[in-house]
């Protein structure tokens, strides 16, 4: 099964058709690089698609104000009052002060981690509607309406391997580091690919999850297209070093996603 099927495919910078490459041209870790950048361009070059690609940041927004009001007006004075009660004197004062303090500003750390975990997942709608936007663009072919359950089956299928395959790969990195000091410069180089693959896996997704490929045909068409599919994870992987960038460019990177889906074959 061919996921290359698209009869010509688009020049995003002049908006005219350009040949379509060999369809035995497998992608390359550069084109996985260059998906990004891609991904990027087209968005910016649609403002049309702007609205759609801040739902990540807005959610993200949202859900981060929520918890820091909740963290300071509730989680803070609750534990103080848990901990130290009726404060009798001014040193238990003073304690149960600072950890009313320092019991919001934890619970507020934390609750702003659990809502960036959240955004991904909350946005999918949106970040489903630019994967069509670039399918559109490209001229791939309409893909069969698999319906939201077989869809969330395949999405939850993809993480329970996912998380099966790199858990224990990343356990094993870290226990040989500890292990054996002088592999570290090794250890952490897989641990690179590692992220990479797993950054890769999830933005792919996107779009394989909506064409309804599972978990089995994913990991098989990951592998053959392994130097493609690690380009563009180290890629995002290193623009998210920047605080903050990951969910920028997340929906440049589902766009950048489905394009790279469109040069892979099953």
């Amino acid at each position: 099964m061919s996921l290359d099927t698209a009869p010509e495919r688009h020049d995003l910078r002049r908006g005219v058709p350009e040949p379509d490459r060999p369809p035995n041209t497998a992608p390359s870790l550069w084109d996985g690089v260059g998906a990004l950048l891609a991904g990027t361009w087209f968005l910016a070059a649609r403002p049309r698609a702007w609205p759609v690609a801040a739902v990540p940041v807005a959610i993200a927004a949202l859900l981060s104000v929520a918890a820091l009001w909740l963290s300071f007006d509730w989680a803070g004075p609750w534990l103080s009052e848990l901990v130290f009660g009726e404060a009798a004197s001014g040193w238990a004062s003073f304690a149960k002060g600072a950890l009313r303090w320092l019991g919001s500003a934890l619970a507020a750390y934390l609750s702003v981690l659990v809502a960036l975990a959240l955004t991904p997942a909350l946005s999918a709608p949106a970040l489903e509607h630019l994967v069509r936007l670039q399918e559109e663009a490209l001229g791939a072919p309409d893909r069969p309406r698999r319906g939201f359950w077989f869809e969330l089956r395949c999405e939850l299928e993809a993480q329970a391997v996912a998380l099966a395959i790199l858990v224990p790969l990343a356990l094993l990195l870290w226990v040989l580091g500890l292990a054996l000091p002088p592999l570290l410069p090794l250890t952490a180089l897989a641990n690179g690919v590692l992220v990479s693959f797993a950054v890769a896996w999830n933005l792919l997704g996107y779009p394989l999850t909506l064409r309804g490929v599972r978990a089995r045909e994913r990991t098989r068409l990951m592998l053959r297209h392994a130097p493609a599919v690690l380009g563009f994870g180290a890629a995002f992987a290193a623009v998210s070093l920047v605080p903050g960038a990951a969910l920028l460019i997340l929906p440049a990177g589902v766009v950048g996603a489905t394009r790279l889906t469109e040069r892979m074959s099953l």
